[in-house]
């Protein structure tokens, strides 16, 4: 008598089970949440450093404006009384101009202030301020020393 072998087959399942879906679901969801925080990120970067940016054309503007004037002329006079530079409100400082643009989101607002005798005798420091934003919170400055 010949003996037979008896072979069991077993069923292997061929693809994925739910909850091995579900794991890679969720972790290209935490994948895709990071990726989307950083674009978000990105964005606000972008839209800072445009207005830096813009308010550095504003100055450089400014700057040549008024280093392209007379030291005698009316813009760069003293005309508050105080020889602080830092003055950065419209109301009380030496100078003000307000500046608008159709493609800029922010308008901006230059202000500068002059004293006399400052770095020495014959000379006046111009400080000049450009803030933008609500409440005009950005702000940036320079000086521009001219000879009287």
């Amino acid at each position: 008598m010949k003996q037979q072998k008896t072979i069991i087959q077993s069923t292997c399942a061929k693809g994925f089970t739910l909850v091995e879906v579900l794991v890679a679901v969720m972790i290209l969801s935490v994948g895709i949440l990071g990726v989307s925080q950083m674009t978000v990120m990105g964005i606000k970067v972008n839209t800072v450093v445009n207005q830096r940016m813009y308010a550095r054309v504003v100055m450089a503007t400014v700057f040549e404006n008024l280093n392209n004037l007379p030291s005698t002329h009316a813009w760069l006079a003293e005309t508050n009384g105080n020889p602080d530079l830092n003055i950065t409100d419209s109301a009380s400082a030496d100078h003000f101009q307000r500046l608008s643009n159709p493609n800029v989101p922010y308008s901006y607002m230059t202000v500068w202030n002059v004293t006399d005798s400052l770095p020495e005798m014959g000379m006046k420091t111009i400080r000049i301020w450009v803030m933008w934003g609500p409440g005009f919170k950005g702000k940036i400055s320079t000086d521009l020393i001219k000879r009287t």
